[in-house]
């Protein structure tokens, strides 16, 4: 197996995986998902390691325009709602690979995803909440040449024939029931290309099939350069509008190995396998989107616990928990063995301390060479442990 980058993942154990949750998508189903991987509001949980795999800008749809929770009056305007969920990935991190995941396969018991580049991550548990359109750089250019349509089908025709009118030679870039509007279309602008979400073999002038990869603006044109995935080629533009109606009726193909249904939304076939946001279906919005990450955050928790530790995992917050009699005794939902070895999750040391025993920290020595190393009492190694457990700046990994 081609290992991760080891300033990602610079422990050399022996366990059979090299996170415990890894999160597909980084718009607000993801960022949702991570943030509850990271922070709970519970007593004394332990974290767990967590690694986001987002080919683009964090934020996904939501960095592109208005994101409307419930109401009006809980709106949030463009890209304001992303800045907040950044700010909790800022106070909870975890690494960032900006790849596609392009396999996810389940093998003797845990997860194996094949990144871009070919490097592969094993993992116990998945969320998929990789939306409906792998957007990678499209919010750099979000109103300078990037638009998009939303609203009913009459709204829809207004700002095509908006859009349109004022452009030269247009892309718009949907799903395959984009070909329906195809005759409107091109009565509106007759110099339209419509470029449908969806890889196939015949092309023409008019349409082309195939999956977006990057943009660039090369100013000398004021065009936007569109790079397509198979076959490298590139269309030139001078407006690229997002038809979501589209989009959303059906998805972008999924990473091999996973199935779909027959629009190509996720379903859940396999355990530790979590869905959230867009890519599991209708209904599409941001407050959806929050709320599934948050509940397969933690899903995949409770699963990643009783995968490692081989005991439920202390979520009583969320789910309650019968075996607590006592609600003013915190229970000992995690004890500090000797053959547990703890590993490196952030990149930098705690924020506010700096215990002896973080720089003995390497990820491949267990708590009883811990107290050989470093000379320090159990007492004293176990209370550190402990409150780099709480700053969530470790996690334990088996020693198997």
């Amino acid at each position: 197996m081609s290992r991760p980058n080891k300033h990602i993942f610079p422990w050399n154990g022996s366990q059979s995986w090299d996170v415990d949750v890894l999160v597909v998508g980084g718009g607000p189903a993801g960022l949702s998902a991570v943030t509850r991987l990271r922070w709970m509001k519970t007593l004394n949980p332990t974290p767990l390691s967590v690694v986001l795999v987002n080919s683009g800008h964090l934020g996904g749809l939501a960095k592109l325009g208005n994101s409307i929770l419930t109401g009006p009056a809980l709106a949030f305007p463009a890209g304001e709602l992303v800045t907040r969920l950044k700010r909790d990935l800022e106070d909870y991190p975890a690494p960032i690979i900006k790849q596609q995941a392009v396999s996810i396969i389940k093998k003797d018991d845990v997860f194996i995803t094949t990144l871009e580049d070919g490097c592969q991550i094993t993992s116990i548990s998945v969320i998929m909440a990789c939306g409906m359109l792998d957007l990678r750089n499209i919010g750099d250019f979000w109103q300078r040449g990037v638009t998009a349509t939303f609203g009913n089908r009459a709204n829809i025709i207004k700002i095509l024939q908006q859009e349109l009118d004022s452009s030269k030679k247009p892309v718009i870039l949907g799903g395959p029931h984009l070909l329906q509007l195809q005759h409107t279309i091109q009565e509106l602008n007759p110099q339209t290309t419509l470029l449908i979400q969806e890889t196939k073999q015949e092309q023409d002038q008019k349409i082309i099939w195939g999956t977006l990869q990057t943009i660039e603006h090369l100013p000398q044109d004021m065009k936007l350069h569109i790079k397509l995935q198979a076959g490298g080629m590139i269309l030139q533009t001078d407006r690229l509008i997002l038809e979501f109606n589209s989009l959303e009726l059906q998805r972008s193909p999924l990473p091999s190995g996973l199935q779909g249904n027959k629009n190509g939304y996720l379903h859940q076939p396999e355990h530790g396998l979590f869905i959230a946001g867009d890519c599991g279906g209708p209904p599409f919005s941001a407050v959806v989107a929050l709320g599934e990450g948050t509940k397969a955050g933690l899903e995949a928790y409770q699963y990643a616990h009783q995968f490692k530790y081989g005991k439920q995992a202390p979520l009583f917050a969320y789910y309650g928990d019968p075996s607590i009699t006592d609600t003013n005794q915190a229970p000992d939902d995690f004890m500090i063995r000797d053959n547990l070895m703890p590993v490196h999750l952030l990149q930098t040391k705690p924020k506010e301390s700096d215990p002896a025993i973080w720089n003995a920290i390497n990820g491949t020595t267990t708590i009883a060479e811990l107290k050989s190393k470093t000379g320090l009492g159990s007492d004293l190694i176990e209370s550190q442990i402990r409150l780099l457990l709480q700053q969530r700046a470790i996690t334990f990994c088996s020693n198997r």
